[in-house]
């Protein structure tokens, strides 16, 4: 998008007409305005990076209800535990496959296919023989091992591969020279997930002697071209702060409804009160820190992805305040700063660091110490980008959070929200879900004045000197993948 900062000006009743007034317009295209407006706000005031990475860049959808579904596929597994071996006869309690003898295991469930081979933890391979058979702690199959000098295996030994709990997986199917058979295929179908948007409102009252400031904005046109529209300043920091009050709902939002979809609060007018879950109440991933250690982003990246396997554009984003900016910046710096200790020096990764692992840039006379890491490549050739949220340093819940032992700030502050933002079937994983219609009103109740850019006329819906506006959306945050995102806790005391 290309698009100008927002400037703050005098109102001009000659060029400044309702029009040509921001209000009219996003009354008339609240699906198109929304998203440009709240890329522009995001851009310069940084207070909702959320909103900003979904309806700001595009990935945002407009539904016609007030619940919607949509199907999740989940990191397929492809290996199951061994219930337990079945012993063959006499002599043969501890001691399976010996001589190439077929020899049966049951699992907890028909997902291996015959005529497959299978692999054990130890790397054994054996084929399905024929049919499993169910039984009544699972299903009974037939294998056999492929190499001919492959040994018997016991099941009392603490390695064995027939232990209850020891993990088999699927390979392929190998079969007969002639007159094999077709067989089947595994497939595991996306579960379906149904979830509901909330509506949230504000409100502000202004006198009859408001300042006659304005924002104007310029808008890119489809042809290329653009335009100028305007709104009333006071309005525009009010909705800045509605936005900011929205990123809120996104992140800290619980839903009000059950497992069954009936919401039980209802409010003074006997409406039920309907809350979508914010995105903390979406990822199924939680773990705590104390210290953050390189090794710990690194396994906590590691296991992210690896778990994405049907993802294209790989991107996770780390969301942090300043103390957990601070915390990722450290654990990198002490890492690179026992690298140094040990010989591999950190200047051949492009640093020079002092004795107390700062960075150093310029020469001779002029001298600075720069550098901070906000941003990790890891080693299986993915990056991880931090980006920092106003709200986890200086919103209520931050001013509610208990206070981090060292430095006073915020334990709310240290959190980390490692947000998987790839693309699966061609969508974003992290979009916001809108009610069409209602992505973004606004509208004005005049007293004494109307407030400027919505139309004015004599009569009057209240008797006050003054007036007020009032705002309202219907949206919520989706995560299509929960289990590919991490919410990381500081736990210091």
């Amino acid at each position: 998008m290309a698009l100008t900062n927002v400037l703050k000006t005098y109102y001009n009743d000659s060029q400044m007409t309702d029009t040509n007034s921001l209000v009219n317009a996003l009354m008339e295209k609240p699906e198109e305005l929304s998203p440009i407006i709240t890329h522009l706000a995001g851009r310069e005031e940084k207070k909702f990076p959320l909103s900003f990475m979904t309806e700001g860049v595009g990935n945002t959808k407009s539904i016609d209800r007030f619940e919607y579904e949509y199907r999740v596929k989940t990191h397929e597994v492809n290996v199951r535990p061994v219930v337990k071996a079945v012993a063959n006869g006499a002599g043969a309690a501890n001691t399976f496959g010996a001589s190439g003898t077929p020899f049966r295991v049951i699992f907890p469930d028909k997902w291996f296919v015959f005529p497959y081979t299978l692999v054990s933890e130890n790397g054994v391979l054996a084929r399905i023989m024929e049919e499993p058979r169910q039984v009544s702690e699972g299903y009974e199959y037939t294998l056999q091992f492929v190499s001919p000098t492959q040994a018997a295996i016991t099941n009392n030994t603490a390695t064995s591969d027939l232990l209850p709990g020891a993990m088999w997986g699927q390979l392929y199917a190998n079969v007969g020279i002639d007159f094999s058979r077709g067989n089947a295929s595994n497939w595991s179908a996306p579960g379906l997930v149904r979830s509901k948007i909330g509506t949230i409102r504000k409100s502000y009252q202004f006198s009859g002697n408001a300042k006659d400031y304005v924002a104007e904005f310029e808008l890119p046109l489809k042809e290329g071209s653009s335009t100028r529209l305007w709104m009333d300043y006071e309005e525009y920091r009010h909705m800045l702060k509605f936005k900011e009050e929205c990123e809120m709902y996104y992140w800290y939002g619980q839903k009000t409804h059950d497992a069954a979809g009936k919401t039980k609060m209802v409010d003074e007018n006997g409406q039920p009160v309907v809350s979508g879950p914010g995105l903390f109440e979406q990822i199924i991933n939680k773990d705590t820190y104390s210290t953050l250690t390189q090794q710990k982003i690194e396994d906590v990246i590691g296991d992210l992805f690896y778990g994405m396997t049907d993802a294209t554009d790989k991107q996770v984003t780390l969301f942090t305040g300043i103390g957990g900016a601070r915390e990722f910046d450290k654990a990198l710096r002490n890492y690179y700063s026992s690298s140094t200790s040990t010989g591999a020096a950190a200047s051949g990764r492009g640093y020079l660091q002092t004795a107390e692992s700062k960075f150093i840039t310029g020469s001779g006379r002029s001298l600075g110490i720069t550098g901070y890491f906000n941003s990790y490549d890891h080693i299986d050739g993915h990056t991880v980008n931090v980006v920092k949220v106003p709200l986890f340093d200086h919103g209520p819940v931050a001013q509610a959070s208990r206070k981090h032992p060292d430095t006073g700030l915020p334990l709310e502050s240290y959190r980390m929200t490692f947000v998987d933002q790839s693309t699966y079937d061609g969508e974003n994983n992290l979009q916001m879900i809108n009610k069409k219609g209602r992505e973004m009103l606004r509208w004005a109740v005049a007293g004494s004045v109307v407030p400027k850019g919505f139309t004015g006329s004599d009569t009057r819906a209240s008797d006050i000197d003054g007036a007020s506006v009032h705002m309202l959306k219907t949206a919520g945050i989706l995560l299509r993948r929960f289990d590919t995102s991490l919410d990381l806790q500081c736990t210091a005391s």
